[in-house]
């Protein structure tokens, strides 16, 4: 099981900003209009998945590796679909 604290460093290292004050359940990171985020499920597991977000447009994707922001606005822009609730 990864921890939060590298996660947060994943995040980070790709361009991400995080802020910590985030549930224990959710770490997410931004870049303008868009998130990356990362649910607990995911730590806990040996193959993660991400869901990028587009704030702005209100698009979602599923990833599994974490992206650069330019390269998740990418994503989004060519697969994005509304979230599912």
């Amino acid at each position: 099981m990864r921890d939060k604290g590298e996660v947060d460093q994943e995040l980070e290292d790709a361009g991400w900003k995080t802020d910590g004050t985030f549930s224990e359940h959710l770490t997410i990171g931004e870049s303008g209009d868009l998130c990356l985020l990362v649910h607990r499920s995911t730590l806990e597991t040996n193959e993660p998945t991400y869901e990028l977000y587009d704030v702005d447009k209100h698009l979602s994707y599923w990833v599994h590796e974490i992206p650069t922001p330019e390269e998740a606005a990418r994503q989004l822009k060519e697969h994005g679909e509304p979230p599912k609730e």
